[in-house]
């Protein structure tokens, strides 16, 4: 019997070895389409229930279905993303090729800060690396546009393949979990819950500051007010500062130009408007969408950028969650 079991049990941990080391190489080689992997993975998880919709209840074939619904993210997600980024790219190209108004604005900030709080936001030398980096984004941005290219391409071949085979998919993941059926389930909804939650919050977030802010800078008189606009609203996404990093030196700009009204206004504009509806939003999107606390979502984010980059925003703050129920499922599994 004690030989029966100790065969057994070497039999178990060589599967075990052998099935780590298959995924350890795997995880290697196709590093690279990670990132299109998980962009995958949060539009199916976004689509699941509208594909269950057209496929069974008005009995669309599945080839049917996943084409209607990449169609539509398409749409909705690359065309206006392409052309906010090529707006932007034609409005920052010129500074790009001659950063000096760049640098000379930074100095601008920079003296303000000096003669009116003694306080040094940049040094001679962090100003001159600003314009070495500014002179270095256009072959950044070339290499990087084709990266980004190559993952779209790779998200939307992954993303057919989930769609077309949504049951099997579903149904070897619920077979293969080693966990009671109950806590599988629990996985399987807080993977859903925040996945949808954090994407979703991170749009209507930063589509409404933006949005905010595009009215303010017009109020204000800030030049090119919609660049900026789109600016702020992607920086909702940096924890602690986000849109702060943007509005806070243009008030400055014009405290310093002698537009002591419009500095003020804009100021109180990006703290009360800017900044305050970004707590208010996130109240009514946690009310409603039942989101993971603030806490988690912060920290998370912090550790989901340094890991994954973009996609960080939405796995960083599930990867805590996920620490915390397996913690739980642990426990109910194997201690008590």
């Amino acid at each position: 019997m004690n030989n029966s079991f100790e065969k057994r049990k070497v039999t178990q941990l060589f599967l075990i070895g052998i099935i780590l080391a298959i995924i350890y190489v795997v995880v290697k080689y196709l590093l690279f389409m990670l990132s299109a992997s998980l962009g995958a993975v949060t539009l199916f998880i976004l689509m699941r229930k509208y594909h269950f919709f057209l496929a069974k209840k008005r009995q669309w074939k599945n080839w049917m279905a996943s084409i209607a619904l990449i169609s539509i993210s398409i749409i909705i997600l690359l065309i206006p993303s392409y052309l906010i980024i090529l707006f932007i790219a034609n409005k920052v190209g010129p500074l790009i090729s001659n950063p000096d108004p760049i640098i000379n604005n930074a100095n601008t900030i920079n003296e303000y800060l000096v003669k009116q709080f003694n306080f040094q936001l940049l040094s001679s030398e962090n100003l001159k690396s600003i314009q070495s980096i500014i002179t270095n984004i256009i072959p950044q941005l070339i290499g990087s546009g084709l990266q980004i290219l190559t993952n779209i391409i790779l998200l939307y071949f992954i993303l057919w393949f989930m769609l077309t085979n949504r049951l099997k998919m579903e149904r070897w993941l619920k077979n293969a979990s080693p966990f009671k059926r109950y806590n599988t389930q629990l996985l399987f909804n807080e993977v859903k819950n925040s996945v949808t939650n954090n994407s979703i919050g991170i749009i209507v977030l930063g589509f409404i500051q933006g949005i905010v802010a595009i009215i303010g800078y017009s109020i204000f008189g800030i030049s090119e007010p919609i660049l900026w606009g789109l600016i702020t609203g992607a920086a909702s996404v940096i924890p602690f500062a986000g849109t702060m990093i943007v509005w806070i030196p243009m008030s400055i700009l014009l405290f310093d130009q002698g537009d002591i009204n419009a500095g003020i206004g804009l100021s109180l504009w990006g703290f009360i408007l800017i900044g305050g509806i970004d707590n208010v939003l996130r109240f009514l999107l946690q009310k409603r969408m039942a989101q993971t606390h603030p806490i988690i979502t912060v920290f998370g984010v912090i550790i989901g950028l340094s890991l994954l980059g973009f996609w960080g925003l939405i796995y960083g703050p599930l990867l805590l969650s996920l620490f915390i129920i397996l913690t739980k499922i642990y426990k109910e599994e194997f201690i008590s």
